[in-house]
């Protein structure tokens, strides 16, 4: 479903009031004289609101479109809605339809990120610098650990024994 093809944008009017943009499909059941409308397919929903915008050569303010993602609240692109949950369908106008095509593009794009290479997988071994002072050491210990060999470390005075967490 997130991959949508290029359709015209429709103005939708719910009967719960919200005036949309979105592009519309039919959901289909059945085959040839079989077949009927379930319902319609919202993809890239978007909420749109009238703000008014003062300027310098009108105070009263000139009208713009604010677009807001639909239902914010979740992560899916596209919803079924009953048909009898529209009160109306139409057109919109050339601007309109151009920016909230922008506005689609640019969230497919967040969606959809370029492919990237594969980071290299991470070592579980860190190996020891080089000249370090027990180099020779720590690389007889890692190879000793790969072999499934024990190795035991010395007991270090300064270091406080293990201690076992209760519950009180």
């Amino acid at each position: 479903m997130s991959d949508t093809p290029n359709l015209n944008p429709s103005i939708v009017v719910l009967k719960s009031g919200d005036k949309l943009i979105t592009i519309l499909q039919e959901v289909f059941e059945g085959e040839g004289e079989d077949r009927k409308g379930v319902c319609l397919l919202m993809n890239y929903p978007y909420e749109l609101a009238l703000i008014k915008s003062p300027s310098e050569n009108d105070p009263e303010g000139d009208l713009q479109v604010k677009f807001s993602k639909w239902c914010p609240y979740s992560i899916e692109n596209s919803f079924r809605i009953p048909y009898d949950g529209i009160l109306t369908i139409g057109s919109p106008d050339p601007g309109l339809a151009g920016a909230y095509q922008a506005k689609v593009d640019q969230q497919k794009a967040q969606v959809e990120p370029e492919a990237t290479p594969p980071a290299a997988p991470p070592t579980n071994v860190e190996l020891p610098t080089e000249g370090s002072a027990n180099d020779q050491a720590q690389r007889a210990d890692i190879e000793a650990a790969m072999k499934g060999i024990d190795v035991k470390l010395p007991a270090d005075e300064s270091v406080p024994a293990a201690v076992t967490p209760e519950v009180v």
